[in-house]
């Protein structure tokens, strides 16, 4: 009876030990394959690559590109246009002025061969009459020169019957000279001119002052109105 029992409880063992066996041997072929203590590796499913867009280029037409390229341009420095300045003999003056007090140069070297007369009548030897005398006759030789008496501009150059080639001169300050029976003027009009400056040349009297002799007729005005010169030469 003993024996059988213990027949009987080998047998259940083994049973048991080729069950487990099997078991093994079935998850072993099945089951995951997992790292254990036995140093086995498992593999692992690494994760999928995701997939990234590329990044989209905006297209740029040729207008655009120009437009751009001229924004970004330095501005080129414009050249500032030259200022041309009108160059003569003479200076110009920006404002003519006469100083009463420093008065006039004589035009002339010679000796008074008619006064002014504003207020009474003289006597013309050439017209053989009376009358006023709104200038001075300085006595000069033909072809001496005849020098501005002061800064101004020429206002006027004429043929006169009476005082012949004739210029007239701006001194500033409502104050004009006009220099009679010329020859060879060296200025024109509009001409600055300075003080001293030779302007022309006496010329033979002209056939109303034929018998006083060769002559410069002076005159002086202010306001349009005649001046003794005799009062302002110096």
């Amino acid at each position: 009876m003993f024996y059988k029992e213990k027949g009987f409880y080998i047998s259940l063992l083994c049973g048991l030990v080729a069950l487990i066996a099997f078991g093994a041997i079935c998850y072993s072929m099945i089951g995951p394959t997992e790292e254990g203590d036995s140093g086995s590796k498992v593999a692992v499913e690494s994760p999928k690559p995701v997939q990234t867009e590329a990044p989209k280029t905006q297209e740029t037409t040729s207008d655009e590109v120009t437009s751009e390229v001229k924004a970004t341009e330095t501005p080129k420095a414009t050249k500032k246009p030259k200022k041309t300045v009108k160059t003569g003999t003479t200076p110009v003056q920006n404002k003519l002025h006469f100083d009463q007090e420093a008065g006039l140069l004589w035009p002339v070297e010679g000796k008074i061969l008619m006064e002014y007369s504003a207020d009474k009548v003289v006597y013309f030897k050439t017209l053989a009459e009376y009358r006023t005398n709104p200038a001075v006759l300085i006595e000069a030789k033909a072809g001496d020169n005849v020098q501005a008496s002061a800064n101004g501009v020429v206002k006027e150059i004429y043929t006169s019957e009476e005082t012949g080639r004739t210029l007239t001169m701006d001194i500033g300050d409502n104050f004009t000279v006009t220099y009679g029976q010329l020859k060879e003027i060296t200025v024109q009009k509009g001409d600055s001119v300075m003080e001293g400056q030779v302007i022309g040349k006496v010329a033979e009297p002209t056939k109303y002052y034929s018998m006083e002799g060769t002559n410069l007729y002076y005159q002086v005005k202010e306001n349009k109105n005649t001046v003794n010169p005799m009062v302002l030469l110096r």
